[in-house]
């Protein structure tokens, strides 16, 4: 389901339940840039993207695997235990076309950009 499609009460509970692990994986150096592919010379912008996505989606699935079938059952109202291959990935195939949670993610990692390191140590 596409996060525009997510209307009322339930909006807000999904966007509470997605703000942990979007964090996750927007906090990650190697993931902050996933939907921002540099273009290359010779190369469209749509070429970049999908050169970019090929070079970190591997990473992401790996590194981010509780955040990400989370995102999906969240997204889709379904616990994490009932994903099965398929639905991960049609889950993940849908994620990359949901131009809103792209935005929420794009967002995300530059907020974690540009926000200083909390010193905790003195705490």
């Amino acid at each position: 389901m596409k996060l525009s499609e997510i209307r009322g009460e339930r909006a807000i509970e999904v966007i509470a339940d997605l703000i942990e692990p979007i964090a996750n994986i927007a906090s990650d150096p190697k993931c902050g840039d996933l939907f921002k592919g540099k273009v290359k010379d010779g190369e469209t912008p749509r070429e970049a993207g999908i050169r970019n996505l090929k070079e970190k989606v591997p990473y992401l699935l790996r590194t981010h695997k509780h955040s990400i079938v989370s995102i999906l059952g969240t997204l889709n109202d379904v616990p994490v235990k009932s994903l099965n291959l398929f639905s991960i990935t049609k889950g993940i195939l849908d994620l990359f076309n949901d131009k809103e949670l792209i935005e929420l993610f794009t967002s995300a990692a530059q907020s974690v950009e540009e926000t200083p390191p909390i010193d905790t140590s003195k705490t």
